[in-house]
């Protein structure tokens, strides 16, 4: 992973009781690729981490979900913070 925000997390499909886990970076689609053919949605607990200032947040959502940190690191307060 390349990207400067990366998600990882866990998904459970509680019909069939099927879970696991991934990592994927920010605005990727977060897709657990299980397919049982019970009802019921797959969804996701997930935690986000900024490898630059080291900022983390969290979010549930259904599985195939493209996610957002909406987080604006700005390298340049983190530098003067640095040099303090």
């Amino acid at each position: 992973m390349s990207a400067e925000v990366a998600w990882g997390g866990t998904w459970e499909h509680p019909a069939c009781a099927a879970q696991g886990e991934a990592q994927w970076d920010d605005e990727d689609t977060a897709f657990s690729e299980h397919d049982c053919g019970r009802e019921g949605t797959v969804t996701w607990s997930a935690e986000w981490h900024c490898h630059t200032c080291g900022a983390t947040g969290d979010g549930l959502f259904d599985d195939d979900t493209t996610t957002h940190s909406d987080h604006e690191c700005d390298e340049d307060d983190q530098d003067q913070e640095a040099a303090a």
